[in-house]
């Protein structure tokens, strides 16, 4: 079980998404309700005693890395997004001048 946490976070480590797509899929993969720190959590029920000590770090361990990385992608895809685009209905319109 823990060789299948630590191939997870070496996963989460390198981990490197090309758009926010990518970052969507990667998030519902890991944090969704239906994803894989979801199904730990589930499991940790059926962990012997003596074991859910080191259990329950490793897989607070790879929460807090995948959400570390969510939130670090999330901001340097937002600082590559253009301030304004050519279709963007919220910036003011041109000047119409009176002749």
């Amino acid at each position: 079980m823990h060789k299948a946490i630590d191939e997870h976070l070496i996963a989460v480590e390198a981990f490197k998404p090309a758009n926010a797509e990518e970052l969507e899929a990667f998030r519902l993969k890991y944090l969704g309700k239906k994803g894989i720190l979801n199904d730990l959590f589930t499991q940790f029920k059926a962990v012997p005693n003596e074991e859910k000590k080191a259990f329950g770090q490793a897989v607070n361990r790879l929460k807090n890395a995948a959400e570390s990385a969510v939130l670090r992608f999330k901001s340097e895809l937002e600082e590559q997004k253009p301030l304004h685009s050519e279709n963007d209905l919220s910036r003011p319109g041109d000047p119409i001048w009176m002749g």
